[in-house]
């Protein structure tokens, strides 16, 4: 029987990568995209997939994703939220628009899949768990304690969620993942960013000593993962799927530059506020009922990551425009 999906916010990095592998995985399904197109956002991710007939594209915001006249009445076997602002960085200069869109624009999900009786997968972070301490792994029953804008207002959107499983017994889920990286990434965010300045000679503006310990996971090793949940819905449940290894930002520069065959001039430059050392969460609930994660070697996927990048180098170009220049100057001006 074909299955119908909405996906909000799959013009972004993680969405577009989970629309493909939800296409090859289901052949006869319908699936319909609401993405409001901000500057992370774009149709050229979804580039494969946009002009065939089983994928409707709608541009929305999805605040409003309720009034859209084509989504009245249908009931999804699935809708799944990337939709958010995600960048920690610009979180601390423009946190209404973080409210608006994770946690404004999560509740009206959830309306709008009450009242089309559609089960909902919410997108979340392991930084809504705040800092790990040394030996300490954060299960999904761990308090919410978010240090930036960013964190806060998905852990806002999450405890929406989980307010609408216990009040109206809503048929809702949240899978809470570690940093992604891999194609199709927004080049602000820290490894295609270095990239841009590696290939220009550029320093590399690493925040304070580079030693915040981070987990990192193949975003089609991910999106694999979460693809497990689509016919066994974990209706109610919160599930972590993160990355079992850690690396601090210097290594994950150090094979960076190693996959880019150059050499690059670190900048140590001053810390963001609040910004935590070491996240790590336990994903053993998710192993124990779907089995185990595949995490490829971060060196391979840097080099997968590397390719990708070279091969579209049209992907910097957004890096150009106004808002990213306007940013970028905003951030960094006072850090060196």
């Amino acid at each position: 029987m074909a299955k119908r999906f909405l996906i909000c916010g799959a013009c972004g990095f993680i969405g577009s990568s989970f629309a493909k592998h939800l296409w090859l995985k289901y052949p006869d399904s319908e699936i319909t995209v609401v993405d409001v197109l901000t500057y992370a956002g774009s149709l050229d991710n979804l580039r494969e997939l946009h002009t065939e007939s089983r994928l409707q594209f709608l541009e929305a915001d999805i605040c409003d994703v309720g009034a859209l006249p084509k989504l009245e009445d249908i009931q999804f076997d699935l809708v799944v939220n990337f939709a958010a602002e995600t960048h920690v960085d610009r979180s601390l200069y423009y946190t209404s628009e973080f409210v608006r869109t994770n946690v404004l624009g999560t509740d009206s999900l959830l309306s709008f899949c009450r009242k089309t009786d559609s089960p909902m997968l919410q997108i979340s972070t392991d930084e809504v768990y705040g800092p790990a301490r040394e030996n300490e792994t954060f299960s999904e029953a761990a308090p919410l304690n978010p240090s930036s804008p960013y964190a806060a207002s998905k852990a806002s959107a999450d405890l929406l969620v989980l307010a609408a499983i216990k009040t109206f017994g809503q048929k809702a889920a949240i899978a809470r993942t570690s940093n992604n990286y891999g194609p199709r990434q927004f080049p602000e965010k820290l490894i295609p960013y270095f990239m841009y300045l590696a290939r220009q000679g550029k320093p590399l503006p690493v925040y304070g000593d580079g030693k915040q310990q981070r987990s990192w996971l193949y975003v089609d090793d991910f999106c694999s993962a979460l693809l497990r949940v689509v016919d066994d819905f974990p209706k109610g449940e919160i599930l972590n799927i993160g990355a079992a290894r850690e690396y601090a930002n210097l290594e994950v520069v150090r094979r960076l530059t190693a996959s880019l065959e150059c050499e690059a001039l670190v900048n140590h430059v001053a810390d963001r506020p609040a910004h935590d050392r070491c996240y790590r969460i336990d994903s053993r609930k998710f192993e124990q009922r779907y089995g185990a994660i595949d995490e490829r070697d971060l060196t391979d996927g840097l080099r997968q990551t590397v390719a990708w990048y070279q091969s579209h180098p049209e992907n910097f170009d957004r890096l150009r425009t106004q808002d990213a220049v306007s940013f970028r100057d905003k951030h960094y001006r006072n850090r060196t």
